[in-house]
């Protein structure tokens, strides 16, 4: 073979290994529950082909997990420091089902198995306190009411940057899940801003969106990685996080 020849071959193959390298470099991880032992079914099959598109097919990135059913447990959502960690090994969690926030009880996503007024077949923040501390950056929540209590929610936060959901009922919506990631990947805007613009667009003033992050530079600056700027994790960690909150 040429030298020349053989050379552009060598760096062929080298650019090649870099793009694909490039484009698994951030991962996502869902978690979805349609059926309710307790609650009214939901259909959100096609909230969760959407985030597929946009993550997987337009920003390419890897799928870390997907659990659905009954096969949505505790831990997927962070709950443990050591072993299986859940979201908190991917760059961005999305969660989709029933969420709650009962009179006198705190803000809980339900799983399949939930009962009212009980500690049984929920996630509550006391359960993910101080423990995404990984790789996780955003956690988006599409519950009712979850992020009623954000100022528990927020104690998520040792070194993950954010989280997204609402405070009061919310429609399913697949609308939601394309305007939110058509403003972070196609326009590259940050995400604080994108989700004011996709909940704004997609419901009406019944509905009140939340944004919680761990820090002022995050909420203010934070991108979807490799569409723009990433501030670093909070160092050192502490109890303060910035707040946001709209009727759409």
């Amino acid at each position: 073979m040429n030298k020349l020849l053989g050379y552009k071959f060598i760096l062929l193959i080298l650019f090649v290994g870099l793009t694909v390298s490039s484009a698994s470099a951030h991962s996502y991880s869902m978690t979805r529950i349609n059926d309710y032992t307790n609650a009214d079914d939901l259909n959100l099959e096609p909230e969760c082909a959407r985030v597929n598109y946009w993550l997987g097919t337009v920003a390419v990135w890897s799928q870390d997990f997907y659990e659905t059913e009954t096969d949505v447990e505790e831990t997927d959502f962070g709950s443990s420091n050591s072993g299986y960690t859940g979201l908190d090994s991917a760059d961005f969690h999305y969660h989709t089902g029933h969420g709650t926030d009962e009179i006198g009880y705190t803000s809980e996503i339900c799983l399949y198995n939930w009962v009212s007024y009980s500690s049984t077949g929920d996630v509550q923040a006391s359960e993910v306190e101080k423990k995404w501390d990984q790789d996780n950056e955003w956690v988006l929540i599409a519950s009712c009411k979850v992020l009623k209590d954000h100022s528990e929610w927020a104690k998520a936060l040792k070194y993950s940057h954010g989280i997204l959901g609402f405070s009061t009922e919310v429609p399913v919506s697949t609308a939601l899940v394309d305007s939110f990631f058509d403003e972070t990947i196609n326009e590259n805007d940050e995400i604080c801003d994108a989700w004011l613009f996709a909940t704004v667009e997609t419901f009406d003033t019944s509905v009140t969106a939340v944004i919680v992050a761990d820090t002022d530079d995050q909420f203010a600056y934070d991108h979807l990685n490799g569409q723009g700027t990433v501030e670093p994790d909070e160092s050192p960690d502490d109890s303060l996080y910035a707040y946001n909150s709209w009727e759409c």
